[in-house]
């Protein structure tokens, strides 16, 4: 069966590194209403490696601190 390009997933090995952002603007106000969570292993990252996050998401200010954008639909 044929794919679209983007359309299929796949799992190249065992998972070592997720990340997540969690949209809340009361409780995460301070950094543009998102909290960032990061596991490497399954272990949370420390708390200076959350904090460090912000930063590097301000650039992407004008679409809400999001840096990944999906492809339109066909």
């Amino acid at each position: 069966m044929a794919h679209s390009p983007g359309t299929e997933s796949f799992v190249i090995g065992a998972p070592v590194n997720a990340q997540f952002m969690v949209k809340d603007s009361k409780r995460y106000a301070a950094t543009g209403g998102w909290g960032v969570g990061d596991f490497k292993n399954g272990k949370a990252d420390d708390k200076a490696l959350h904090e460090a996050c912000f930063p590097c998401h301000v650039p992407a200010k004008d679409r809400d601190y999001v840096f990944a954008r999906y492809p339109s639909a066909p």
